[in-house]
């Protein structure tokens, strides 16, 4: 079966091969275009295109490619693209294996304009005459028949061989491409090409071709992966800063990453990404405020640039809705994040649901990736404050220099560069709701002070100024640290854990609430299988059920998720099997003693931990008492490792 996107499938007889098709080329310029001798002798691809280039009137003596971009525009397009942020390496790699066969690389964006070229200088000479160079349009509409602008306008791979070009400026070359398709709309973002003079065709030069845009797409998918995760974040953060308003938010090329049900229903938005919507929003980016104030049932507020370790990588449109009904979306309260089957955290809910219309602060402890601030807005949601704003602040993520400001504000003129007008804080922000302190040990000692006021006092004051300010604000504090070993070693305030430990919640680590590994499990395979746009019913194998019940789960959910996605991602079949997880996952040794297979999961640290805890129960005669002396451990937090490190006092007898 003949290959139709391929010029040849031999290099034998290439001459004469060339000489046929421009005797094809120079007919169909003098004869009419559906002659049934044409038909038999041009592929039906090529023949297409001659048509659309005949049909827009170009002029098949073109001898060179025109100008589109300025060298200031390229420059600024290459700064912002994905694109080429991820076919960069893996051009810079395969460029090597090329040399010597008389073939450039180039990459083009979706309109056909060439942004990146890579050859041997010689060649790039000799093709420079034809324009052949970055900033050049290689669309068919403005450069005719040709790989890159042909695979572009069918969405599909294509080799180009000579006169087979429309414009016969461009007969001496031989190219290949194969278009570049974004991972979450599945338009054609790109193309990547080969091109060289026709001496040089290969038929396996559009394999190559198929091969990078195929690496390219995997490499914008990592990319959009991380982009895209922060961008879901930001749009739940804001549904609670927003509660009154309706939000969506999209991405900086356009693509929706979420929003509010209703208000998208107005806009003929859904919340898989077609074609459509790509269009509404390229046209919402260009011309926001003529858009937007079309949107029936909703008033637009503002669209505001979301800018994440100092780039730009989304928008967040906010409207209000013209009915007094808050949206729907922003009340959605499903425990999805808290899919509970285990009694041990039901309890903790029901905790939750009892200490939420209570305005004491709320200290929430337990390891990393357990779920400390979703269970931080569940306690918000269900209380008395889930019509006012939830603002969660990772204190181990701002700079420490910064926290201050971030959370306290300041006053005008406090800092060289600072904004004229100054600053609210977060707790300003969020004055009448509730604020959640993520890694509240990473604050500095000296700014736990201005906390500590805000809980004894209900007031603070902004840097830079004497004015105290009222506050009315539920604090929530969480951490993975031991707080009190860091009281001990003078990095953390003992009036402050005091103040904060008033009422205090352990989030339980996965492998102490199995009964809910499973069930979770479910729902996130159920979520990335709509996130990636996968049909299949995705499902746990057996075998993998039975890996996760016997996984410690160092990382908790946050790792368990980590590990779906992945599985999503890479599985082709409705089951997950251990081999669909990441590499440290499916290579995990089980054929370890149970000893080893019991403590394999934690880290060095936690390993260090265990052991001292060990030996102190063995010299003391397992005296908890003594030993949490010892230690500087609350004995409720010393009961707790010995159930995470599975120590117990039958196993000290036998040994």
């Amino acid at each position: 079966m003949e290959n139709p996107f391929l010029s040849i499938f031999s290099t034998q007889d290439l001459l004469n091969k060339v000489g046929e098709i421009k005797h094809k080329w120079e007919n169909f310029m003098t004869n009419p275009p559906n002659s049934e001798d044409l038909q038999n002798g041009v592929r039906r691809e090529i023949l297409n295109s001659w048509n659309r280039c005949l049909l827009s009137g170009l002029n098949p003596n073109q001898k060179q490619a025109s100008a589109a971009l300025t060298s200031y525009e390229l420059e600024k397009l290459l700064s912002e693209s994905d694109l080429y942020r991820a076919a960069i390496p893996i051009i810079n790699h395969i460029y090597n294996t090329i040399i010597g066969t008389g073939y450039l690389i180039t990459l083009n964006d979706e309109s056909g304009k060439m942004i990146y070229l890579k050859g041997e200088p010689d060649i790039m000479r000799k093709t420079k005459k034809m324009n052949f160079s970055p900033g050049m349009d290689w669309s068919e509409r403005a450069a005719g028949t040709n790989a890159i602008g042909t695979s572009i306008v069918s969405k599909k791979p294509i080799q180009v061989l000579s006169a087979e070009h429309f414009c016969e400026g461009f007969h001496p070359l031989t190219c290949s491409s194969s278009p570049i398709f974004h991972p979450y709309t599945k338009n054609v973002i790109g193309a990547i090409d080969f091109t060289g003079f026709w001496p040089s065709t290969q038929p396996h030069t559009l394999g190559l071709a198929v091969s990078l845009a195929q690496m390219i797409e995997q490499q914008l998918l990592t990319i959009y992966i991380t982009k895209f995760t922060q961008l879901e974040e930001y749009y739940h953060q804001c549904t609670f800063k927003w509660r009154d308003h309706s939000v969506f938010v999209i991405s900086n090329e356009s693509v929706l990453v979420n929003g509010d049900p209703t208000l998208l229903n107005a806009l003929n938005l859904k919340k898989e990404n077609t074609f459509d919507n790509h269009l509404i929003m390229k046209r919402l980016l260009q011309h926001p405020n003529h858009f937007m104030n079309q949107v029936e049932g909703f008033q637009f507020i503002d669209l505001k640039p979301i800018i994440i370790n100092k780039e730009e990588i989304g928008y967040l449109a906010i409207f209000k809705s013209n009915s007094n009904s808050t949206s729907s979306a922003l009340t959605h309260t499903k425990d999805h994040h808290l899919i509970v089957e285990s009694a041990e955290m039901k309890n903790i809910l029901h905790k939750c649901r009892q200490l939420a219309s209570i305005n004491t602060p709320i200290l929430l402890t337990g390891e990393t990736g357990t779920g400390k601030e979703v269970i931080a807005r569940y306690i918000h949601e269900v209380g008395s404050r889930n019509d006012k704003p939830f603002i969660a602040v990772n204190c181990g993520a701002i700079q420490k220099e910064l926290i201050g400001s971030e959370l306290f504000g300041y006053e005008s003129g406090t800092f060289t560069g600072g904004k004229k007008e100054g600053k609210k804080g977060k707790f300003e922000e969020v004055n009448g709701g509730t604020i959640f302190l993520d890694e509240i040990g990473e604050m500095p000692i000296d700014l736990q002070v201005h906390l500590l006021r805000v809980l004894q006092e209900n007031e603070f004051t902004r840097l830079g100024s004497s004015k105290n300010i009222k506050l009315d604000v539920k604090v929530i504090a969480a951490t993975n640290r031991n707080l009190e070993a860091m009281i001990e070693e003078g990095h953390f305030r003992k009036d402050l854990f005091f103040r904060l430990n008033v009422i205090s919640i352990t989030v339980p680590s996965l492998s102490e609430r199995k009964e809910d590994i499973i069930p979770i499990s479910d729902y996130y395979l159920t979520l990335f299988a709509q996130k990636y746009h996968k049909p299949l019913p995705f499902r746990l194998a057996e075998k993998t059920k039975s890996f996760f019940l016997s996984y410690k789960w160092p990382g908790n959910i946050r790792e368990l998720r980590n590990a779906l996605e992945h599985a999503v991602i890479f599985s082709s079949s409705a089951e997950i099997e251990k081999s669909h997880l990441p590499d440290y996952l499916a290579n995990f040794q089980t054929q370890q003693s149970p000893d080893e297979v019991e403590h394999a999961s934690f880290s060095i640290m936690e390993k260090e931990e265990m052991e001292q805890i060990r030996k102190r129960l063995v010299q003391s005669g397992w005296n908890i008492s003594a030993v949490s002396k010892e230690l500087k451990m609350a004995r409720s937090t010393l009961y707790r490792k010995l159930k995470k490190y599975n120590l117990k006092e039958l196993d000290f007898v036998k040994t």
